[in-house]
């Protein structure tokens, strides 16, 4: 793989290039943030194919808000110690890593910066996630979570340094504006890339074998019941199968199976039950804040009171740091450790 950096010279916006595209000196080149994208996704893209599933108003929105939000951690960072170097958001300096002679990966970096007190100068990548999202990075790691995020990041670092470095992840939760980093290793950040390029170069392969033919198609990468295919822009043409059976899971979803009576009902019955607990509990608590305050002043931990016993107890709560342990366990094994699970409930408001 050979690297390259030099600064945009279009005046289109260097970040709203499409997935993938073929260049005038006949080179596929692929949006590094695409890069773990389905090979099929991203012929159609390159071959001009029309969007069939476009993202929703709203998703576009999320997108749109993401990315205005990226600016925002990163002065975060600074203000936290971080000494960031931002782009110039109007004349980015690009990166690009050739897979083989017809195919490379370019992008944009986020920024570059050192960590406060120690460490060399590294790659940082933003990403902005929703709670349930923002916990599950967290909880599991971005090699779990956000894997296209990681061959992104090691992307620009090859692309930055000519070399493979520990580079940062940075992400901030869109709900409480809370955020927080981890570091890949640069050794996890070569395999990703790794994988990356094997992938990418099979559909190197397949340019090379028919050229910029739209109608020849590589093979898929997911299956149609992946979040890759549901979300995927060209799904009703690749599987327009599978887009009309998501389509009538969504009417299917949408089907009323109680009257709105039945429902006006269950939201009474729930909000008057709650507030039939809410005096009891609130009086509870303010009498245990009492007793807290009463107890703490006294030299033992323990008064009878009417024949009550009284005791101030303590109770301990242990903390896992997930940024170490994500930086010291490979995701195989950190797999083993931190596992998830799904449940189902109902929230009224």
């Amino acid at each position: 793989m050979t690297t390259t950096m030099q600064k945009q010279t279009t005046d289109a916006d260097p970040y709203s290039r499409p997935a993938a595209q073929f260049t005038e000196d006949g080179v596929l080149e692929i949006r590094a943030s695409a890069s773990g994208d389905c090979r099929r996704a991203l012929w159609y893209a390159a071959t001009g194919h029309p969007v069939t599933n476009p993202p929703t108003n709203e998703s576009a929105t999320v997108m749109e808000a993401g990315i205005a939000l990226e600016p925002v951690v990163l002065r975060a960072m600074e203000r936290a110690g971080w000494d960031i170097q931002s782009p110039d958001r109007d004349n980015p300096t690009r990166v690009a890593v050739s897979i083989g002679r017809t195919l490379r990966v370019t992008g944009h970096p986020d920024a570059t910066g050192v960590m406060p007190i120690f460490g060399g100068e590294t790659v940082i990548e933003v990403k902005t996630r929703n709670p349930d999202a923002f916990k599950r990075w967290q909880m599991l790691g971005a090699e779990r979570s956000h894997p296209n995020a990681v061959a992104q990041v090691a992307t620009y670092t090859l692309g930055t340094y000519g070399e493979m470095r520990d580079a940062v992840i940075a992400c901030m939760d869109t709900g409480s504006r809370a955020w927080d980093y981890e570091v890949i290793p640069a050794e996890r950040l070569e395999k990703a890339l790794q994988d990356t390029s094997e992938r990418l170069g099979e559909l190197a392969v397949h340019h090379a074998l028919v050229g910029p033919d739209p109608d020849a198609l590589p093979d898929r990468d997911f299956t149609a019941e992946s979040w890759q295919c549901r979300g995927c822009p060209f799904l009703a043409e690749c599987q327009p199968e599978a887009a009309e059976t998501s389509a009538k899971e969504e009417e299917d979803r949408e089907v009323e199976e109680v009257s709105d009576d039945d429902v006006r009902q269950a939201v009474a019955n729930y909000l008057s039950a709650r507030d039939a607990v809410r005096g009891p509990e609130q009086a509870k608590r303010a009498a245990l804040t009492t007793l807290k305050a009463w107890m703490t002043g006294r030299d033992s931990g323990k008064a009878e009171i009417d024949g009550h016993t009284v005791s101030l107890v303590q109770s301990r709560r242990y903390a896992v740091d997930h940024r170490k342990l994500n930086a010291l366990l490979d995701p195989e094994t950190r797999a083993e450790i931190v596992t998830e699970h799904t449940s189902e409930y109902v929230r009224v408001s």
